[in-house]
């Protein structure tokens, strides 16, 4: 898991917020914590938003016993915002759970983020932004969290047996608590685990290698990305063809998944590249050896496309372009 990448000062300056979290994020918590840096102006204020009790924070949630977020609760929001901020400059809506705003609701907040009122800021949280309206998301500063590295994690691997060097590479791979509690609730072998890995990428077809890039196992996942990236940047043709083809196929939390993972991994052989590291780890040793303007330019377009894919882009269009680019080195 990598360190959390934020934009918060730039909440300010926007009237929605579209926050991705990482599959089990405490989405209550995380929301309330970006939120107090948008109404907080004292440790007592931060503490009364972290708590949910700041009178300029509308917590916009599923009734308790239902599932949905429905038209009614929608409209009282719309109804508080007529009114000035108690306590602060602006007022906070929070949507820790956006995706369970039903088509009424959703239409219903479009509108309000089409004519936004003075003084109110919308919080979105969802996993995928395919749960939301694309029309939402359009209107909405994009922010994307990915998992940060506890230091008791890596101990608790320790502790269930695995190096440190190993531990750490396991923290890189997982995109989850519960990915990372499989592995210290059952040790493996990780050297044979990762060389089984990387002969099941070199062995695959174009089509498999996606599926094992967006698949659940964290270490032949890894393996599949890293052996994709190589391939493309050695000027592989057919697999950016016959790969994007797959990917549009897998589906856009898929896409999104591939994205960030070909994300992670091009900025750690950047980050070694520039560095010029001898590397403990094998899937990184080619890697490491490529000019680090080519990763520089990787994780660009990678970026690139990860805006297209919030934007609706087909997602064929956008991985034909990210996967062409990478093996013509544009």
């Amino acid at each position: 898991m990598q360190s959390s990448t934020m934009t918060d000062n730039n909440a300010l300056s926007v009237a929605s917020s579209l926050v991705v979290v990482p599959h089990g994020t405490n989405r209550v918590a995380e929301g309330r914590r970006r939120a107090a840096l948008l109404l907080a102006r004292s440790p007592q204020e931060t503490d009364l938003v972290l708590r949910g009790a700041h009178p300029d924070l509308i917590d916009l949630s599923a009734p308790e016993g239902k599932e949905r977020i429905g038209i009614a609760q929608v409209r009282e929001v719309i109804h508080q915002a007529q009114f000035a901020p108690t306590q602060a400059v602006q007022k906070v809506c929070l949507l820790p759970r956006a995706e369970q705003l039903t088509m009424e609701a959703a239409n219903a907040l479009l509108k309000v983020l089409e004519e936004p009122p003075r003084g109110l800021v919308f919080l979105f949280l969802v996993e995928n932004p395919g749960d939301l309206l694309s029309t939402i998301v359009s209107r909405s500063q994009v922010v994307r969290v990915v998992p940060t590295i506890e230091s008791h994690s890596i101990s608790r691997l320790m502790a269930s047996g695995y190096k440190e060097d190993e531990a750490r590479y396991l923290m890189e791979v997982v995109e989850s608590e519960a990915e990372l509690e499989r592995f210290i609730a059952h040790p493996i072998d990780l050297p044979a685990a990762r060389k089984e890995a990387a002969q099941a990428a070199t062995e695959a077809t174009a089509t498999e290698l996606i599926s094992l890039g967006v698949g659940d196992a964290p270490i032949v996942r890894r393996a599949a990305v890293t052996r994709l990236l190589l391939r493309l940047t050695e000027g592989d043709r057919e697999l950016a063809v016959t790969g994007s083809v797959a990917v549009a196929r897998a589906g856009r939390g898929a896409a999104a998944r591939l994205l960030g993972q070909l994300l992670a991994i091009s900025f750690l052989a950047l980050r070694e590249a520039v560095e010029q590291e001898a590397t403990p780890h094998p899937d990184r040793l080619r890697m490491a050896s490529i000019d680090s303007t080519v990763w520089g330019a990787t994780c660009k377009r990678i970026q690139r496309a990860q805006r297209a894919l919030d934007r609706y882009t087909p997602l064929d269009g956008i991985f034909l372009s990210l996967f062409l680019s990478v093996v013509r080195g544009e």
